[in-house]
This record gives structure tokens, sequence and C-alpha cells, in this order.
């Protein structure tokens, strides 16, 4: 492909549709159009055959300028080097490094908070089952929202999920849950969504986003709640209660296990905390 022969706009384009193409998530891809966008405006009017690392760089400096946190400037790093490379434009990133990465540990929720979102579900049904599904499943957002009917298994117990790279895995349900599922289904197709939106299509992921919201709000919890921290939370929690990491690896769909073991980390602070409780208490008894 002759980059230099389209502008900026189409190749921005058939990036996207390339994106699109490997199956990316609806999120990646929105992020990736944003980020890049702002990037050829501050090119003002020069083709992104012409980038330098340094326009890159001072990029990423406007962007932190501009109040960014350090993880969307990572990610906004990441977007626009594999444009560039998509583009053939290695040359053209010649030393280039990446801005450190955060090395936040995982948001969760304590169990208590779980249960107050689902108690200010009340009788939606709806609601109450997108928290303890993603509590209790790990699955992300975008898995949620695609789970048909024939993908769940009420007598195993089980969902059949696609993930990312549409790699298809099984998460599990505990059976109380199963009286609430069949609810939801109620007669759909098998071939019906299981979390539909307007004229049975499939949920968008920003709706589960904002009924989260809704109930972290009315539950009184004051810190962030999204469907990720519900997938932390059942990591960490999973991790606590004594399951294997492997198979927490399995459950969530981590190719690498390096991704799990972030939550090894979780629960040592817990334990430190933990201890510190007990023994601060007990050593106050001798002194």
């Amino acid at each position: 492909m002759n980059i230099k022969s389209k502008s900026n706009e189409e190749l921005l384009e058939i990036y996207l549709d390339h994106l699109l193409a490997r199956n990316k998530s609806q999120r990646t891809i929105k992020t990736f159009r944003s980020i890049i966008k702002q990037f050829i405006a501050y090119l003002k009017g020069r083709h992104i055959s012409e980038a330098t690392v340094w326009d890159i760089d001072g990029f990423l400096a406007w962007l932190r300028k501009r109040g960014y946190k350090e993880g969307s400037i990572y990610t906004a790093a990441v977007a626009v080097k594999r444009f560039m490379q998509y583009l053939g434009l290695e040359e053209n990133l010649k030393g280039f490094e990446y801005p450190k990465r955060p090395a936040d540990l995982p948001r969760y929720l304590e169990i208590e908070e779980v249960a107050a979102l689902v108690k200010a579900a009340g009788n939606n049904l709806r609601d109450k089952l997108i928290v303890l599904l993603l509590y209790t499943t790990g699955m992300r957002v975008s898995e949620l929202v695609g789970v048909k009917v024939g993908d769940v298994d009420l007598e195993r117990h089980s969902i059949r999920i696609k993930g990312k790279g549409a790699k298809e895995r099984e998460v599990f349900f505990h059976p109380s849950l199963r009286e609430d599922i069949e609810k939801l289904m109620d007669s759909k197709p098998r071939s019906a969504y299981l979390f539909q939106g307007r004229n049975g299509k499939k949920m968008h992921y920003v709706t589960v986003e904002r009924i989260l919201k809704r109930l972290a709000r009315k539950a009184g919890i004051k810190r962030k709640v999204s469907p990720h921290v519900l997938r932390h939370s059942f990591a960490t929690h999973s991790l606590m209660m004594g399951m294997d990491i492997r198979e927490i690896q399995e459950l969530l769909g981590h190719a690498s296990l390096k991704t799990t073991q972030v939550y090894a980390h979780v629960s040592r602070r817990r334990l430190l905390k933990d201890y510190l409780k007990v023994w601060s208490s007990t050593l106050k008894e001798i002194e």
C-alpha cells in the first residue's frame, strides 16, 4: 500500500478496519480512534509518514499537560506506535521508548460492598444478575453482553463465552443463580442475547457501566464501581479463598500466568492488613 497517496484520515479508517477484522473489542477500537485522531490533529496538516519519535514524545507531553493520567498516556503511546507499525513506518520509530507504565494494584470490592450492590438492585432481575455474574464468573463486560441463551448450560451451571481474539472458554455460576438465570431466559430462542438492549439487540457495554454506577450510588458506595472492578473482585476473592492461581487464570481467560499473578500481590497486601489488625490488638495486651 502506498500510504503517501492516502490522507491521514483514510489511513486511520483502514487501520480501524484492520482492528475490526482482527476481532478487537469495541472499546479498543473506540479508544484507538480517539487517540490517533488527536495525534493526527497534533501533526497540524503534516502527513503521518513524516512523523518522528519527537512528534510522538511531543504529543504525549501535550496529553500530560492536559491532565491525562499515566495509564491513559501509556495507552496513547501503544495506539500511536501500533498505528505507525501497521503503516510500515518502523524507521520513523527508531529510538522510541514507552513511557513508564503505572504499577497500580487492581481495585476490588469487599464482599459487603458486592452484597450492597445486589440489595440496591432490589427486584430488578436483570441488574441483580449483571452484578452477580460479573462478580462470580470473572467475565469481561464484552463477554457478558455477548452471552446468548444457547451459551448457557443450566445442568452444568456453566456459560460458554468468547473472549479476546475470539477464543472460547467456559466459566461457571453457582447453582443458587440457576433459578434467576432461567427467569431471565424466559422462553427466549437460543440465538437471543441473555442481556438485551433495544429491539432485542445486544446490550451495549456502556449501559452495563451505567447500571453499576447507578447501583453504587444507591448503595452508598463512594469509590468507583465498574465491570472491571467486579472482575478484579472475582479474581482477588477467589485467590484469598484458596483457589489455585492457574485455575483463576483459566477462568479469567488470561493467556499468560504473569497477568494473573498481580492478584497475588493484592492477596499479600490484604494478608499484611489482617496480620497487623490481629497482632496490633495482641501486642497491646502484652505491653
